[in-house]
């Protein structure tokens, strides 16, 4: 019948369903297509920074065979074995990624210099390591040296 709304019903239920589907489309999408946690399989530097704190160079194995490796560079608190390195820095934030296996790295007080060859896909000036007590932070300053590869 006309003016009886059904059909003003029936239009809304399909622009809602379709809006929901577009939503969810749009977050599976996101999840599948984002780059995801680093997959950390070697520890390739360690230098010490100070008393209490390094410099971590680490392999990230999530290229596979087609994709060469990443480097994640990490200043963070002096840990012990490479499983611990490698346990803590998943989720912590690293100030250089690269694909740079043999970065130069150079520290000077609470700076570092890191001399790169090739590609760098991420890079912080700065960076903040948390103290052993879990309260206390320390500023380091990072510079780079990047060349191209060759």
């Amino acid at each position: 019948m006309p003016g009886s709304g059904s059909t003003r019903t029936s239009r809304y239920s399909m622009v809602t369903t379709t809006l929901l589907a577009l939503c969810l489309l749009y977050i599976a999408a996101d999840g599948l297509f984002s780059p995801g946690r680093p997959q950390l399989t070697e520890v390739v530097l360690q230098v010490p920074l100070n008393g209490e704190a390094s410099i971590y160079a680490v392999k990230d194995d999530r290229g596979g065979a087609t994709v060469p490796f990443n480097y994640r560079y990490y200043v963070y608190r002096t840990l012990g074995a490479d499983a611990e390195v490698l346990s803590e820095l998943e989720n912590a934030n690293p100030f250089l990624v690269t694909r740079d296996a043999a970065a130069k790295v150079d520290v000077q007080g609470s700076a570092v210099a890191v001399s790169v060859a090739g590609e760098v896909s991420d890079y912080h000036s700065s960076t903040l390591y948390r103290h052993a007590n879990g309260s206390d932070y320390t500023m380091v300053n990072i510079f780079l040296n990047s060349r191209p590869e060759g």
